[in-house]
């Protein structure tokens, strides 16, 4: 009987040890599969804000090429035609120093 109760007491802290180890081994897992979880959506969420960035920079480049179309002053000039207005007439302008109004059909005089 003395060698039963001499036996129990190393057992018995062996046991929990043993316990802590498994659950620390099997938090570690679940703490890994997570972390590699949230880290793969993250990666995702990247990818896809790549993609669309990349489409949102495209479109720009499209707006600025249709801007500079519209810009285009003979462009503007030919709608206006079609549009049914007429060239206006060369402004005349008044020279201070000669007294003359210079300017008009040929420009200036």
């Amino acid at each position: 009987m003395g060698g039963g109760t001499a036996a129990s007491p190393t057992r018995a802290p062996r046991i929990p040890f043993v316990l802590l180890v498994l659950c620390l081994m099997v938090s570690a897992l679940v703490s890994l599969l997570v972390l590699r979880s949230v880290v793969a959506q993250e990666a995702y969420a990247i990818t896809s804000l790549q993609s669309q960035n990349r489409g949102l920079s495209y479109q720009e480049q499209e707006l600025q090429d249709e801007v500079a179309h519209l810009e285009d002053s003979d462009r503007i000039a030919e709608e206006a035609e079609e549009m049914g207005m007429e060239q206006g007439e060369a402004p005349l302008f008044l020279d201070p120093d000669e007294g003359e109004v210079v300017g008009g059909q040929g420009g200036a005089e």
